[in-house]
């Protein structure tokens, strides 16, 4: 008695056919994840920013001593496109003067997320606080956040409302 076994197995097109589908599949899963870090550094950036913003609101607000020093007010300056200050000032100057206001921190962005428009200043004064954008009590200034094509915005306003939103 013979038995005819026929042998059974994968044929090169077959895996061929696999290995590109699991290729496409892990190539579409890579690329989702790059462009879904981008996000995740800007919203991760402007939360910092938004988070230091109220901090240096809440410093004005609670009428915060320096050691010995009264400041008249705190701000932030945004001097380049990765780097602001958080400052404060003894004179009545209601934005960043460089070597008459005093550095408290400089806070770098990190991850290639760069903020516009630059040279820019928040300040607030105590005791309610005021807020000045750039010297002045009115209007507002929208800060952008980006990192490659992803963007988010902070809008902060005369009134001291600080507004984050995405474009």
């Amino acid at each position: 008695m013979t038995r005819n076994h026929k042998q059974r197995g994968v044929t090169l097109i077959e895996l061929l056919v696999v290995i590109f589908i699991i290729s496409l599949i892990s190539g579409s899963v890579l690329y989702s994840s790059w462009k879904g870090q981008d996000q995740y550094y800007v919203s991760q950036s402007v939360q910092k920013l938004a988070a230091d913003l109220r901090r240096t609101q809440n410093m004005a607000l609670s009428g915060q001593t320096q050691g010995a020093v009264m400041p008249r007010g705190y701000g932030l300056y945004f001097v380049s496109a990765s780097r602001y200050y958080l400052f404060y000032n003894t004179s009545a100057d209601l934005v960043y003067a460089a070597g008459a206001s005093v550095l408290l921190e400089t806070i770098n962005l990190t991850n290639n997320v760069v903020v516009s428009p630059v040279a820019q200043s928040i300040y607030f004064t105590p005791p309610d606080p005021t807020t000045y954008i750039n010297g002045a009590n009115a209007g507002s200034l929208v800060l952008t956040l980006t990192r490659g094509v992803r963007s988010k915005t902070i809008t902060t306003y005369s009134s001291g409302k600080i507004d984050i939103s995405s474009p």
